[in-house]
């Protein structure tokens, strides 16, 4: 199933924010978007107010973090849904969690507009992430957007658009990528810089589960339940259907699939720990093979996506059917190997050319246990917001994410070596 709104991927934001966005069936507009956003100034020791536009698993798991920091001083006060279920059935569970009840709204328009909400967490379906992030920087909020930001071809423009909204503010937008707040990644970049290994030339990583993580997804049954046009935002119309609103990670409609789910991470945590540029091109191909995949879906539950940088390559594995090897990440130089957790971790030996590198032992790398990097990815987040600081995956990074997410799914779908330009900001 092929969306309508390919769109051009040179399109100035301007033109695009005046066109196929504000006139989307969400019927959103943006009429502070050329003004700089007037985010509030929030000192050291204020409290952030959170808004949460999305309240499914994710959004709920990022936002019990949220409250969890050591002195973190932030409270729930609005959440938005379009399931009506998640909008009766949140707020008492919230405020069991945290002591205060949000107010609840089906629209996030109507949160946006709440002067009380200071930064908002933005957990919902991938084809909405650049939407929902465009008009919370409008109305002056900082930004926790999940990943991928932009899932597929069809959202570049609005990739593009952002990344001009954001300049224009004074908006902290994080990813959510957290990946590059642990410090197994920073421990990996370390390494890569002091050469020992010599020049870095491929990264490979592989991710695997026994099952799609789509199949166990749940969501409204009737179109009395939801907006449905909402959910659509910029795909075809077309009449309310069930399983895609609850299983659209599976439908390549509304994502790129384990490209956006999971290479979102591997590929930020890639950027991060080498400091390259944009991909130059990529290659990808993958089907549909094991049993367990969910006849109704369309996306591969077998990808593999190369993607082309200056001085080195990256090649990502996914696959359904079996979980033996979970996570794993090879670093390979010229003189030996580095291999990881996903680069959120670093607790394997370090490969010579003359064998396993005693005097390089991972526990000097870093400790055998590491915590997991989401907790400081959300700190990283809440202290940029007080000291007006650069996040750790800030609009930077998520458009670099953006591009190659995009570059790798267009790859798969066309069947080809598709390229990037990077001055035209176009696919070729």
């Amino acid at each position: 199933m092929k969306t309508t709104h390919t769109g051009q991927a040179g399109t100035s934001r301007r033109q695009f924010m005046r066109g196929a966005l504000a006139a989307g069936a969400a019927g959103w507009t943006f009429a502070r978007m050329d003004a700089a956003s007037a985010a509030r100034v929030i000192g050291a020791n204020d409290r952030v107010s959170l808004g949460l536009i999305g309240c499914g698993g994710r959004g709920r798991w990022v936002m019990q973090n949220m409250v969890q920091p050591a002195n973190a001083n932030t409270a729930l006060v609005a959440v938005c849904d379009i399931w009506k279920k998640r909008r009766d059935t949140y707020p008492a569970e919230a405020e069991k969690l945290y002591g205060l009840k949000p107010e609840v709204s089906a629209d996030a328009r109507a949160l946006l507009d709440r002067a009380d909400v200071d930064a908002v967490i933005i957990a919902t379906p991938d084809h909405h992430h650049c939407l929902h992030t465009m008009a919370a920087v409008a109305a002056g909020k900082h930004v926790y957007v999940e990943k991928p930001i932009a899932p597929t071809p069809a959202d570049l423009p609005e990739l593009l658009a952002l990344v001009e909204a954001v300049k224009g503010s004074k908006c902290v937008v994080q990813h959510g990528t957290q990946g590059v707040s642990g410090a197994g990644a920073a421990a990996i970049r370390d390494f890569i810089r002091e050469g020992r290994l010599g020049r870095l030339f491929r990264i490979e990583s592989t991710e695997s589960l026994t099952a799609p993580y789509w199949n166990g997804y749940t969501g409204p049954e009737s179109e009395a339940e939801t907006d449905w046009k909402a959910f659509l935002h910029n795909r075809s119309d077309r009449p309310f259907n069930a399983h895609q609103h609850a299983k659209w990670m599976g439908y390549l409609d509304f994502t790129s699939g384990t490209i956006g789910g999971w290479m979102s991470h591997f590929i930020n945590t890639v950027h991060f720990v080498t400091g390259c540029g944009l991909p130059k091109a990529a290659t990808a191909f993958g089907a549909r093979y094991a049993a367990a995949a969910d006849p109704l879906c369309d996306a591969p539950d077998q990808t593999v996506a190369v993607l082309e940088y200056d001085g080195f390559f990256t090649q990502f594995n996914s696959h359904f059917g079996s979980a033996l090897h979970s996570e794993s990440t090879t670093f390979m130089f010229e003189k030996g190997l580095l291999r990881a957790g996903f680069g959120h971790d670093l607790g394997n030996p370090v490969y010579s050319s003359e064998g396993v590198d005693d005097s390089i032992p991972p526990t000097k790398l870093l400790d055998a246990d590491p915590p997991y990097p989401g907790q400081a990815h959300i700190e990283n987040w809440l202290g940029c917001i007080r000291t007006g600081g650069a996040p750790n995956a800030g609009m930077d990074w998520g458009y670099r994410q953006g591009v190659a997410v995009i570059l790798a799914d267009a790859a798969y779908r066309q069947g080809r070596r598709v390229t990037f330009d990077e001055g035209k900001k176009q696919l070729v």
